[in-house]
């Protein structure tokens, strides 16, 4: 197209005048535009900021409250609302609002201080064995399956995290080691009502520690000064070590640490 031809159309398109119909659509769609909220910027950034925010609440109740495993899932309630959060509450392993729960439990996990997640890995281990117990006592063979499953992926995670208590927090390990041993005897109401043995892996894993547990004390006590009660105390921790009972033998430093 030559530079005259050119020259001429826009010649020609200035001449051109638009339909009212069409002026009023094109302003109407303008204000239209200018009518609507701007999209919030970095959206995943804000929702990200809003779980940190509730991490630290979830941080504050747990370092205050006597059970974190109901404040737990009473951020479900916050989080979801209403009837869904009723049902997000109630869910079991293997319903279809489980996920959502279980999802809302891992935030405080992941926003939590290093020393502060055993601590939460136990009250969460006791949570789900609270969901295999109600799911065993009504029978549900579609959750079994799951239930066990989400009890035995957190046992594991509780029985690392005692490790890491005893190898790096010893003045912390006793009050530990009693949620443990709760843990454990909980476990065993629910294998009665089950008729079978769970978690079988895990339990041996937290036996050893229990040992080490067991074995740094009475070295640690061995240094110390005792009374003469303390002393029959220790030396019969020294045979139910003997005799391979070391729950025993934890339950009577437990004492003896009392005394102290």
């Amino acid at each position: 197209m030559g530079e005259k031809e050119l020259i001429k159309k826009l010649s020609h398109l200035k001449q051109i005048k638009p339909r009212e119909e069409w002026i009023v659509l094109v302003r109407q769609r303008l204000f239209e535009q200018e009518a609507q909220p701007m999209p919030a910027p970095l959206q995943k950034e804000r929702f990200w900021d809003m779980l940190q925010g509730i991490g630290r609440f979830i941080r504050f109740m747990v370092k205050y409250a006597e059970r974190p495993a109901i404040v737990i899932p009473l951020l479900a309630l916050i989080v979801a609302g209403g009837a869904i959060g009723k049902g997000v509450l109630e869910s079991l392993p293997g319903d279809t609002l489980y996920p959502l729960r279980s999802a809302v439990e891992q935030v405080s996990l992941r926003l939590s201080d290093v020393e502060e997640r055993p601590f939460l890995e136990f009250d969460l281990a006791q949570q789900r064995l609270s969901d295999l117990k109600m799911v065993a006592e009504r029978n549900s063979l579609k959750n079994l399956p799951a239930a066990i499953q989400e009890f035995e992926a957190n046992a594991s995670k509780v029985s690392e995290g005692f490790l890491q208590i005893v190898e790096n927090q010893p003045e912390m390990a006793l009050q530990a080691s009693r949620q443990i041993v709760q843990l454990q005897k909980e476990k065993s109401e629910v294998e009665q009502i089950l008729g079978t043995k769970i978690g079988e892996e895990q339990e041996e894993e937290i036996k050893d520690t229990i040992r080490i547990l067991v074995e740094y004390e009475v070295a640690y006590l061995e240094t110390r000064s005792l009374l003469e009660e303390q002393e029959l105390l220790l030396e019969n921790v020294k045979i139910l070590i003997e005799e391979g009972d070391y729950e025993a033998a934890l339950e009577t430093i437990w004492t003896l640490s009392q005394e102290r």
